[in-house]
This record gives C-alpha cells, structure tokens and sequence, in this order.
C-alpha cells in the first residue's frame, strides 16, 4: 500500500508530505483547491509524462518520492527482485524533474528508465481518473476493459507475436513481388551469360595451360631456326665451326707440347673444351629434333585464346577475372532462384502463420466471450443499485475473420439500456453524463474486484450522481477497501463520509504566488468539512447535524 508522498514544487504545492493509512482515504475541497494535483504528483512517480510546466514558479526542479509498504509475496516484491532492485519490505519511487532539463527516475535509490518506473507502477498503483467515463466511450478502451477483467495478457501477446509474424511475411512477399518483373529480366540476362561461359568453361587451370601452349606453338619456327643455326656453328664442314677451330688449336698445342712439356695443362683444357663442345652439340640436336612446327594448332590455339578474350571483353573484365567472374554470376542466379522458391515458400508459409494465428486469436475470443457474460451480469446489478432501476448492460462481440490485428479478431461495442423497455444501444449514444458516470464507476469497481493491485485510486469518477445514489458508491467504495487501500478525490458528501481517512485540499493567494495546502481531518474538522459539501458557504446547526448523523457520531 501507498504509505507516504512527499510533494517539492509541484505545481502549486511548495511542500507537502502525506501519511497514508490502510481503507478508504478521501480527499476533498473547493473547487480548484487542488485535490487531483496530489494525484497528479503521485502520477509523475508512476511514470507518466513529466512536463516543464509542473514545476513551481522560480524553482529549480520538481521533486516527488512515493513510499510504499510491500507483502512478502507480491507481485511487486517479485519485479524488484528479479530487476535487483529489492529494498526489503519497502519501495521507494522518486521523480526529479529539472528546470530545463530532463526528469530522471530512481526506484529505491537506484537509477531506473521511465519505462521500468511504468512496469513497476501497473504492479502498485491503479488509477481510475476524472474522465474515465469519457475514454469509456471508444471501443479500443472497451476492449481492453474485458481483456484486463479476463486477465488476457498472455493470450495477447501469443496473439499480438503471431499477427506480427503475418505482417514480416507480407512485407517480405511484398517486396518479392515487386521486384519479380526485374528479377525476371535478370534472371533471363544472366541464364544466358551462365550458359555462355559454361560452354566455353573458363577455368583458371586451364587459361594458364593453354596460354603456355600457344606461346611454346608460337615460337616453334623461331626456336627451330635458332637450333639449326646453333648446331650450324659447333659443327659445319665449314672451317670456322667451333669444333673444327678447336681442332685446328688442337694441333697447334700439341706441337707446342712437343716442344715444351708445360703446355701440357693446355691441352687437357682443349680436350675438355671439345668433350663439352660435343655434348652441347649432341643435346641441342635432341632438341631440334623435338621441335614440331604445327601451323594448324597454332590455329586452333589462337581460336581459343580468342574466344576468351572476346568473353572477358564482353564481360568489361580482366582476362584472368574471367573465372572469378563466372563464378560470381553463378551465384548471382542461384540466389534468384532461391527467391523465386522463397516467394513460393512464403507462400505455404503465410498459410501456416494465418491458421497459427487464427487458432491463436479464437483462444482469445473464447475467452472473451466467456468473460463478458459473466462481466455484464454483474455491471448490470451494479448499475441497477445505481439508481438505473431495470437497466441492462450488454457487451456484443463481433468477429471479424478477415482481421489481422494484434489484439486478436474481436470487435466490442459495449450496450445498454438505461430504462426497462428500451432497446440496447450503443454506451456513446444512449446514456446521459450521470448514467456514464454511474457505468464508469460501476465497471471500476468490478475491474479492480478482479485485480490485485494494492492500491485503487478514484480521482472524481463520482462526478454527476448524488443523493441516495452517491451513497451507494461510497460503501461499494468502502466495501472495495477492506482487502486493498483506496484513495478517493470526490465532491460528494455522501461518499466523503464513508471514509476511513479524511483528507483536505485548500488553496492560499499570496501576494506573487498560490500555493495548495494538504492536511488530516479529525474528528470535528471531518464533520465541519461534511457540513460545507452539504450546505456550501453558510453551515447551519441542521447542515452540521446532518454531516454528523452520515458519519454516525
């Protein structure tokens, strides 16, 4: 439960800091006295938007810290847990909202984001506000009446996961589909290419053996040549051969060696000289005899060479790229089939995500139907105590099977009849501003029956009823509280009295601000604050014996 705010420069509160107690809390005032802005402040720790214009005049910042006492077991002691934010039996949630800057969210000291304060908030807090007969009007907020009473959350998000499923299979299909006209073009262009360079096969072995065999077919006249030339000068009946020169030194160094046994050495070399002279000889005939000059070959192999080239040029590629670049379009025209089996894939896939979602979506509706008999049998009795003697409330649920939303294929349309006889009509067309104000509170009560949030605020959903009928809501209000704190901002004496705590809000003009003072009623005070809601500026003896004998002293 809520057991302690404190209030610095919040609109127009300067300070203030609030006891809570267990029951019902009311809190009254003039008009304009500043009742919801407790409310408010206690919002901006909840994690609603915080703007610039709740600072009070000239301060530096806007600060609000709510103190709540937990369970052991309940579901916020758990959140805290699990996010390591746990501060034994006690939460503390603190807004700061600074001048020019930004606000900044602590939860028991620690700095939170504004969506985790939100998170923490659903688990401590309901609040029902001043205009929730108003938002009562639209079928969105209808819906997630019924879905927050069915406790559908799970059922919801199975939904809202499966539609958002659909919707990333009908983007991609779509974008598929879109460009098919110029995958078909491509995919015509590069089957084509495909083929081409797969006849020719361009592979990078290949193009190295062949342009080794046409530059050894290209040279082989000239290396014939060259080789006939050679063995022409090493050994030729012509006497300038090199064979026939050695010879002829040959001689002549042996008749030196006759003469002079030093030149010995010489002649070994000479005869060394011709011995490699002859083996040169001998392997360079070899050589020329394994030269074959081949002009059609050659032919064929310029063909070949040709043809590659013509491709790579084709192709606005490098030669030795052609390989690379076959390999490239490959998988270019394996990923465009692959799309092409894809856009069928997604096909059988869209079929299995709308059964999945189908089946998913009438789990929900189901539920829904189940709970809106139960949930309209009992805001039909609760308004019929609410001076709507013989009134009916309905809630029609429609299907719309063609829907894909995320919040499942049900259309709701909460009906009613105010007045035994009439037919149900739509809630926004029938009923008066006290008949929703009557509807409204009698939904809040049932709905937060069915919730376990510890704390229940009614900001001034009592505006429009009175009398005998005002009463009544106070003691289901009072009745509402035995098993939860509620806080109450009301205008209603009837329902003032039925509290268990006494709050309230008065306004001060000072000479260049206002400020909005907050303070317990005891006993005397309560029955002088009861007296002004009956009989407004001036409270007779009567007026005062009345507010006494409603609060039962």
């Amino acid at each position: 439960m809520l057991s302690r705010i404190e209030i610095r420069n919040f609109a127009i509160i300067q300070s203030l800091d609030l006891d809570w107690s267990e029951g019902m809390t009311v809190i009254t005032g003039e008009t304009g006295a500043g009742k919801s802005i407790v409310i408010d402040a206690l919002g901006l720790t909840l994690g609603e938007k915080a703007e610039q214009s709740v600072i009070y005049p000239n301060a530096k910042q806007a600060e609000v810290t709510a103190i709540f006492d937990l369970t052991e077991k309940s579901a916020a002691t758990k959140w805290l847990a699990e996010h390591d934010l746990n501060e034994e039996d006690e939460c503390i949630l603190r807004r700061v909202v600074v001048n020019g800057g930004k606000s900044r969210c602590f939860i028991n000291g620690r700095t939170v984001t504004q969506s985790q304060l939100k998170n923490l908030a659903r688990l401590l807090v309901d609040i029902h506000g001043q205009h929730a007969h108003q938002t009562l009007m639209h079928t969105k907020e209808q819906l997630y009446l019924l879905d927050r009473y069915a406790n559908n959350n799970d059922l919801l998000r199975s939904v809202s996961a499966s539609a958002q499923q659909i919707n990333e299979i009908q983007k991609r299909k779509k974008i598929l589909e879109q460009e098919k006209e110029a995958r078909d073009a491509k995919f015509e262009l590069l089957s084509y290419q495909v083929e081409e360079l797969a006849n020719a096969n361009p592979e990078t072995s290949l193009l190295n053996t062949l342009e080794q065999e046409h530059q050894i077919a290209a040279t082989s006249q000239d290396r014939l040549l060259l080789t006939q030339s050679g063995l022409q000068w090493l050994k030729d009946d012509d006497n300038y051969a090199c064979l026939s020169l050695l010879n002829k030194t040959q001689e002549q160094v042996t008749q030196l060696c006759s003469m002079d046994k030093n030149a010995a050495n010489i002649s070994e070399i000479l005869i060394q000289a011709e011995s490699l002279l002859q083996e040169a000889y001998t392997e360079l005939s070899n050589y020329g005899d394994k030269l074959d000059s081949d002009p059609e070959k050659l032919n064929e192999l310029d063909e070949q060479l040709s043809m590659f080239h013509d491709l790579a040029r084709k192709h606005h590629v490098d030669l030795k790229q052609l390989p690379e670049h076959f390999e490239q379009l490959q998988a270019e025209l394996t990923q465009l089939q692959s799309d092409e089996s894809e856009l069928q894939q997604i096909a059988n896939d869209y079929q299995n995500a709308l059964q999945d979602y189908q089946q998913k979506a009438q789990k929900l509706s189901q539920s829904r139907q189940k709970t809106a008999k139960k949930l309209q049998k009992l805001i039909t009795q609760k308004i019929q105590g609410l001076a709507m003697d013989g009134g009916k409330f309905e809630i029609q649920i429609i299907q719309q099977d063609q829907q894909i939303s995320a919040i499942g294929m049900d259309s709701v349309t909460f009906m009613v009849s105010a007045n035994p006889g009439q037919p149900l009509q739509p809630l926004n067309k029938v009923a008066s501003g006290g008949e929703l104000s009557r509807i409204s509170l009698a939904i809040a009560v049932i709905t937060a029956e069915q919730q376990l949030v510890p704390c229940i605020i009614f900001d001034e959903v009592d505006v429009g009823i009175g009398g005998g009928t005002a009463e009544t809501v106070g003691h289901l209000l009072n009745e509402l509280s035995t098993n939860r704190q509620v806080i109450c901002v009301t205008h209603q004496p009837q329902v003032a009295a039925c509290g268990d705590q006494h709050l309230v809000a008065s306004k001060t003009k000072l000479t260049n601000s206002t400020i909005t003072k907050v303070k317990q009623l005891d006993q005397q005070q309560r029955i002088e604050e009861i007296g002004r809601m009956l009989g407004g500026l001036i409270i007779s003896d009567k007026t005062l014996s009345h507010a006494k004998e409603m609060l039962g002293v």
